[in-house]
């Protein structure tokens, strides 16, 4: 009985799904920050993929899951700064207006605890009928716990209200001022690069992420030895030039991106590149950790065997020495990993 305990559990880690875990914002009485007086919230919706917020893990065995917001990101975000806020705003302030560029969570599970993450990424501005750039947030928050998933939505509302500290601690500069329209074209800019563009991208191997974003090959006509196990080219002589480090690459309509030496499939997901195989990578990490918690032995050999296959990159943040969360895609602008 023991050993068709451990299959039918094997069977369960195999076969878990994918449900979707929503998340809510809540007011709170948080105390609103001395600064400027204002008159509003503006919420500009400018994420790179507004389709999900992260990754969750729920239940006694972690099952993870895509998480979402409950409403539609704007109404989501703009909704909630509206109910939070209002006791603060001043009739005939100048307003603030907020263009969010990136808002992902994600957590990662360890023997003893769970971890946690959001990040932020949004510009501010001020102003009325036009607006001047105030300051930006870029920034990952991390909490710890038993049970972290049920309080991402506080934990956003965090990143917002340091936000909003930082806006009103900003005085306004001697900028140029612009109407919202311009401010809305500009921050989808960032969007338009060639790599973004729904078209047939080049094969070849790119040598960094500015060569990659702008659809520019280093070297095309790239194969594999098998034998050195490396990609090379052929120079005018017909010599092979073998390539050892790299960005990227594209091969068979397929893109990836070099890490510790393993390439890592990554794709388009709207405006955003993700990590393709990210769901079920970070599922075989989490049972392996499950296995040992379960007892090791059997299980736990079965678990790690299968886990093997699977590589998932951290992202490297200097402020986050230890338990670094896990990458679930690129950063459109630096080509690091990202959450």
């Amino acid at each position: 009985m023991k050993t068709v305990s451990c299959l039918l559990l094997l069977g369960f880690f195999a076969t878990v799904t994918h449900a979707q875990h929503k998340i809510s914002l809540t007011t709170s009485d948080n105390k609103a920050p001395s600064g400027m007086d204002i008159s509003g919230i503006q919420v500009i919706n400018a994420v790179s993929d507004s389709s999900l917020l992260g990754y969750v893990q729920t239940g006694m065995l972690n099952r993870w899951g895509e998480a979402v917001a409950d409403k539609p990101l704007t109404i989501f975000l703009q909704s909630y700064v509206d109910e939070q806020y209002k006791s603060i705003y001043k009739k005939d302030a100048p307003q603030l207006l907020w263009v969010i560029q990136e808002l992902h969570i994600n957590e990662r599970t360890f023997s003893m605890s769970e971890k946690g993450f959001v990040r932020l990424k949004a510009n501010a501005f001020a102003g009325n009928e036009t607006f001047k750039w105030i300051t930006q947030i870029d920034t990952v928050l991390v909490m710890s716990g038993l049970d972290v998933t049920h309080k991402h939505g506080d934990h956003i509302a965090e990143a917002l209200q340091l936000l909003l500290q930082a806006s009103l601690a900003s005085k306004q500069p001697d900028s140029p001022a612009y109407p919202v329209s311009e401010i809305k074209e500009k921050a989808m800019q960032r969007y338009r690069k060639p790599a973004l563009e729904e078209k047939t991208h080049e094969d070849g191997i790119y040598m960094t992420f500015e060569a990659f974003i702008n659809d520019t090959p280093s070297f095309i006509n790239v194969a594999y030895d098998s034998n050195t196990k490396h990609f090379y080219y052929k120079d005018s002589t017909g010599k092979r030039i073998y390539v050892d480090k790299f960005w990227g690459l594209r091969r068979e309509g397929m893109a990836f991106k070099q890490y510790e030496g393993k390439l890592i499939p990554i794709e388009q997901k709207q405006n955003a590149i993700v990590l393709t195989d990210y769901l079920p990578n970070a599922r075989r990490k989490n049972n392996v950790i499950l296995g040992s918690m379960i007892g090791g032995g059997l299980i736990g050999g079965a678990i790690a065997g299968a886990a093997s296959g699977g590589t998932l990159p951290t992202v490297d943040l200097p402020y986050i020495k230890k338990k670094a969360p896990l990458a679930t895609g690129v950063d459109i602008e630096t080509g690091e990993f990202t959450l």
